[in-house]
């Protein structure tokens, strides 16, 4: 008699579902999501959340993970969401039972659980989003719900608010904007978006702001505090915001739909016209005088840059002067009706043959008397053209002298007839004969009490009290969109009477040599991919060069020669030379804090020392102390200081030592390399140590305890690592041996022989790799990464005429040192 054989098991049944390795508890896709810390292993969210600090003397933001014992940053504030979840884990979990009448609750719950996931934020634009949380507007905010009626030649579009706008914006829904795109779009293919996870709102605002540049970030964060302190006198400048699909970064404004141009239509003979004209050129002399007040000069201005109120009141709106500054850059001027002073001219003929220039001084608010004068020219005459007439064939004078007719037939008879005189003393083609714009004022508001004109003295101390900067040679004004600008007539030219001021600017723009080489001059390198680099030679040292650092707003340079030389930044001039060390300098660092800068060197003897960095750059050292008395194993061999207060030195004793930037003290020595600690990176919150024992070590940078240690086991691929670099969650590494290593998550993803010699030098740089060395030779590479693997390619590579020791990458300019005691400058582009 057969026996009946018990029934198979479901697929389903062979395999119990994932558990907690801690609580032993199976899995789930809600409560008990699979969460991955950042060593790899993956826990439970209540198991996370019940975990205590790593120690008593760590962070309370950490925890130690039970199955390997590694401290990890955590972040209680955001708890086990702030982690990502273990999707393979999640796979294996049975799929929920199918309901043939599901509950609306249960439908909600499946789309919010199919709905995309933000992914988390990284640190570094958290910070970036704690410095412009009031000037990041919310994604609800949609301002370009509404279509605009076309574009601008600089690109600029309106809009309206899709809600209402709370603290500290204040603004209603259906409120009109202006909007105006910050970062140009890239072509190409776009990214693609993983299904689960998208990037959140404030992660894709992070990351636009994250790719301009600091001067670019600087202007778009001071004009939005600017415009909440000029409230009433400029438009408001709301901030920044990016559309649900990518694409540009905008800049967005309040806007009002009636223009100050509208008065020349509606012109009305007699002393009503007068009257409005004067209240209109009050309101415009205070907006200038509160934007000097801030340190903002225009350059450049055109009437349709001022608006009127639903009051009446005159505003001046930023978004549309910034959108005239770029259509002066892209080379349109007579076509856009802009007023631009004779000496803002010559500045733009002459940066357009000479970058990075500095025209400090010769630009301030001088130059927009002159615009002032232009716009009384244009309201009391009521012909717009006129005010543009300078900078026709004709010259200076005569187009003054029509002026002058042309005011005076518009006012004799009126209670402002004293005026005329005052808007022609604006127009002076000497800046320095131009009244101030708060003299103008006076006139305005007293021109019915017949004002004593000769009070209007010429006072040029507001400049010499105050550095400016101007909002057409900005950063933004030189992200111009593409408007078809063209080699014609409209181009901007100086005056005819203005040539011989040219000529000497000329001069003097020819004369800024560092070391008697041209600063700019054209020394062409052709790399192999086709990219040309104009370089300039720094020379002062007289040994070879072995670090290089900003901070302060200086380039500080260090030497085997015994000194730091100090740099500007503006037109890198040699400012001063620092000395006292005793022994070789072989590392340098600079610190920016809120109080004060710091630049940190070490030498071969073991000695540190701490430079205070202010305009007067006194030659003797804040502080000195020295690491080791062992003569055999002494020297400082790298440095690198944290957010936390720390420096921490790298010597040949095989170690790493932790001082507090306050006291100067000791407070932690770091071991576990077998040799000489030959340089230091920190990002996110870990330090990472390399050797030459070919390994690289990872700290905590909370309780100084040992994260990871980053090895290649290829057999005999152990070589000592010169430099590192990371950002992000990417660490590189240059090698003795010519390689070129990288890890992700730390892990090795790519090793890559670059050069036959050691390579000294490799920087990252968002997605670019500078690196350099023994082959005297410059290699830039940009890194793609997919899903599965991580791949460089060849961008540009040039050569030196010595051995490259250091190379530092800074507001688009490629800074190298050598060994011949040289520090060359590179500028991408003819």
């Amino acid at each position: 008699m057969a026996s009946a054989s018990p029934p198979s098991p479901s697929p389903d049944a062979e395999e119990e579902p994932p558990e907690c390795p801690v609580c032993l508890s199976p899995f789930d896709s809600a409560s008990a999501a699979p969460r991955v810390l950042p060593c790899g292993h993956s826990l439970c969210g209540p198991c996370i959340a019940s975990l205590p600090p790593a120690s008593a003397s760590a962070s309370a933001d950490s925890l130690r993970c039970p199955l390997c014992s590694q401290c990890v940053p955590f972040s209680r504030a955001l708890g086990p969401s702030s982690l990502p979840k273990n999707l393979a884990l999640i796979s294996l979990l049975p799929s929920l039972p199918k309901d043939p009448n599901p509950s609306p609750s249960f439908i909600d719950a499946a789309a919010a659980a199919l709905a995309p996931r933000h992914l988390p934020l990284h640190a570094d634009h958290s910070r970036l989003l704690s410095r412009f949380r009031h000037a990041i507007l919310p994604e609800s905010a949609l301002p370009l719900q509404s279509p605009p009626p076309g574009p601008t030649p600089a690109g600029l579009a309106v809009g309206s608010f899709a809600s209402d706008l709370g603290a500290p914006w204040f603004c209603p829904r259906g409120h009109p904007v202006s909007l105006l795109p910050v970062e140009i779009p890239t072509t190409g293919a776009p990214k693609q978006v993983p299904q689960f996870y998208r990037p959140s709102h404030a992660t894709r605002v992070a990351a636009a702001i994250d790719a301009l540049s600091g001067a670019a970030r600087d202007e778009v964060i001071d004009l939005v505090a600017v415009s909440a302190r000029l409230a009433r006198r400029v438009c408001r400048v709301y901030g920044v915001w990016i559309g649900p699909e990518a694409a540009p970064l905008w800049l967005v404004a309040e806007r009002h739909s009636h223009g100050v141009s509208r008065l020349l239509e509606e012109r009305i003979h007699g002393e009503e016209t007068v009257s409005r004209i004067r209240a209109v050129g009050m309101e415009v002399c205070e907006a200038f005088m509160g934007l000097h007040g801030e340190g903002l000069v225009l350059g450049c201005l055109g009437l349709g840059c001022f608006y009127l109120d639903r009051f009446g009141h005159c505003l001046l709106d930023l978004n549309q002067a910034l959108g005239l500054c770029r259509g002066i850059q892209a080379g349109f001027f007579r076509s856009s009706k802009a007023f631009v002073a004779p000496e803002v001219a010559v500045v733009m003929h002459d940066k357009l043959q000479t970058k990075d220039h500095d025209f400090s001084g010769l630009v301030g608010p001088s130059s927009d008397a002159w615009l002032l004068g232009c716009l009384l020219v244009a309201l009391v005459t009521g012909d717009e053209q006129l005010a543009t007439g300078w900078n026709t064939d004709g010259s200076y004078d005569d187009w003054k002298n029509e002026v002058l007719t042309r005011l005076d037939a518009s006012l004799v008879g009126t209670h402002m007839e004293s005026l005329s005189v005052t808007i022609v003393s604006c127009l002076n083609n000497d800046p320095e004969a131009r009244p101030e714009i708060a003299d103008v004022w006076r006139c305005i508001s007293g021109s019915s009490m017949n004002s004593n004109i000769e009070a209007l003295t010429p006072n040029v101390d507001l400049a010499a009290r105050k550095s400016f900067m101007c909002l057409l040679l900005g950063e933004l004004s030189s992200m111009s969109t593409d408007v078809g600008a063209s080699e014609s007539e409209d181009k901007l030219q100086p005056s005819k009477d203005s040539d011989d001021k040219q000529s000497a600017l000329d001069d003097e723009g020819s004369g800024a040599f560092v070391n008697n080489e041209a600063v700019g001059a054209p020394r062409m390198d052709e790399s192999k991919c086709g990219e040309l680099y104009t370089s300039s030679t720094l020379l002062a040292h007289r040994d070879c060069v072995t670090g290089l650092a900003i901070g302060g707003g200086f380039l500080f340079s260090s030497s085997y020669d015994k000194t730091i030389n100090v740099w500007s930044l503006q037109d890198f001039s040699h400012i001063q030379s620092l000395k006292g060390h005793e022994h070789k300098i072989t590392a340098i660092v600079v610190v920016d804090n809120d109080s004060q800068s710091l630049c940190i060197s070490g030498d071969g003897g073991s000695g540190i020392f701490v430079w205070c960095v202010d305009p007067s750059l006194a030659n003797e050292p804040l502080n000195k102390w020295y690491e080791s008395d062992d003569w055999l194993y002494r020297g400082v061999h790298c440095l690198a200081v944290s957010g936390t207060g720390y420096l921490y030195t790298g010597s040949r004793d095989k170690s790493i030592k932790a001082w507090s930037l306050e006291d100067y003290s000791l407070r932690c020595t770091m071991t576990g390399h077998k040799s000489t600690v030959s340089c230091l990176a920190i990002a996110c919150g870990i330090l990472y140590s390399g050797s030459w024992d070919g390994s690289i070590r990872s700290w905590w940078l909370t309780d100084h305890s040992p994260l990871s240690v980053l090895e290649d086991g290829t057999p005999g691929s152990i070589a000592p690592v010169l430099s590192i670099s990371t950002e992000v969650n990417f660490v590189v590494a240059s090698h003795e041996n010519g390689f070129l290593k990288i890890w992700k998550d730390d892990v090795l993803v790519k090793s890559q022989k670059l050069q036959n010699g050691a390579i000294y030098a490799a920087k990252l740089n968002g997605k670019r790799i500078y690196s350099g060395g023994w082959d005297k030779v410059i290699n830039i590479q940009e890194l793609l990464e997919d899903e599965s693997e991580v791949e460089m390619r060849d961008v540009s590579t040039f050569t030196c005429d010595s051995i490259i020791t250091s190379i530092l990458y800074w507001d688009g300019k490629l800074i190298v040192g050598l060994s011949n005691r040289e520090i060359k400058v590179f500028y991408k582009g003819c």
